[in-house]
C-alpha cells in the first residue's frame, strides 16, 4: 500500500512540476501580462585590458610578464600571458567577465630591464573602464579597461 501511494504521489508531483515549468516559459501572453518577455541567460560583455608597467619614478619597464586567467583557476589552460614591450605597454584581450580575475605581474628577467622588481597582483574588476560599444539584450557591449601599474624595486 505504501509503495503504491509513493508511486502515485511521485507521478502527480512530476506532472505538476512539469506544468509549472511550461507555465513559466516566455510566450506572447507573458509579454502582455508583464510588459517584457521572460528570458533565461547570463549577461556578458567583451573587455580589453590595456595598460603600462613603470617603475616608481615612471620609467617604462620592458619584459614584465603579465598573466591573467580567463577561468577561475590560475593554472587554467585559458590563461593569457603577455610581456610588456619597449615602452612598457601591454594588451590583454578576450575577457568575457571581469569578476574574480587577478592579473599577476612578474619580473622574469631579473636585472636585464633596469633592476629586479617585486611581483604584484591586481584585481581586474577594480580597474577603471570605458564603454566603447553599446550592447543589446544580454550583451553589455565592449569595454576598454585601463591598467597603469607601478612596480617597486626589490
Amino acid at each position: 500500500m505504501k509503495v503504491r501511494f509513493n508511486r502515485w504521489y511521485n507521478a502527480v508531483l512530476t506532472a505538476l512540476l512539469t506544468m509549472l515549468g511550461y507555465g513559466c516559459s516566455s510566450t506572447e501572453e507573458n509579454m502582455d501580462m508583464y510588459g517584457t518577455i521572460v528570458e533565461y541567460g547570463c549577461p556578458y560583455a567583451d573587455y580589453v585590458v590595456k595598460g603600462s608597467v613603470t617603475d616608481e619614478v615612471g620609467n617604462p619597464i620592458q619584459g614584465i610578464k603579465i598573466t591573467a586567467p580567463n577561468g577561475s583557476d590560475l593554472d587554467s589552460q585559458f590563461n593569457q600571458i603577455v610581456q610588456t614591450d619597449a615602452k612598457g605597454n601591454f594588451t590583454l584581450k578576450e575577457f568575457s567577465s571581469m569578476r574574480g580575475h587577478d592579473m599577476i605581474v612578474e619580473d622574469i628577467d631579473g636585472e636585464a630591464n633596469g633592476g629586479e622588481f617585486l611581483s604584484d597582483t591586481i584585481l581586474v574588476e577594480t580597474l577603471p573602464m570605458t564603454q566603447t560599444e553599446k550592447g543589446k539584450g544580454w550583451y553589455g557591449g565592449k569595454f576598454d579597461v585601463k591598467a597603469d601599474i607601478k612596480l617597486k624595486k626589490k
